[in-house]
């Protein structure tokens, strides 16, 4: 079925589609992000995603894995995003797959000090099995 603006959850299947990105929301209870491959995200992108999230799990605290394998940088304030709603996130794992993703995202975390616990992987095995400790 096709998504629309005012209804982005496609119907059964709880995913949320976005032009940018795809969220669906575990069994577990850990909701995924994944980013369209090589695309850079906004502010706007950033607030569509936190919102989808809202929408997606009722308001509920739950712990988010972002899938970045394949993305661009972000600007300051795009990051920043990422944690004004510290309501909807018990902890948070980002995927990056390089060298400098790693250095940029520690960078961050070390500046923005978010206020739920946050990591970086190389492989979402490792952080699927992080966040299971932040479920419930």
């Amino acid at each position: 079925m096709i998504s629309t603006i005012e209804d982005p959850v496609e119907q059964g299947t709880g995913v949320i589609t976005h032009p940018k990105f795809r969220m669906w929301w575990r069994p577990d209870g850990i909701v995924v992000v994944v980013w369209v491959p090589r695309i850079t995200a906004s502010l706007e992108d950033a607030t569509a995603c936190v919102e989808a999230m809202a929408r997606l799990t009722g308001g509920r605290r739950c712990p988010l894995l972002v899938n970045m394998l394949d993305t661009g940088p972000q600007d300051r304030k795009t990051r920043a995003e990422w944690t004004r709603r510290s309501d909807l996130l018990s902890a948070v794992a980002l995927v990056v797959s390089t060298p400098l993703s790693r250095v940029v995202g520690n960078l961050f975390l070390t500046v923005m000090r978010p206020p739920f616990p946050v990591r970086l992987f190389d492989n979402e095995a490792s952080a699927l099995t992080w966040l299971e400790g932040f479920v419930g």
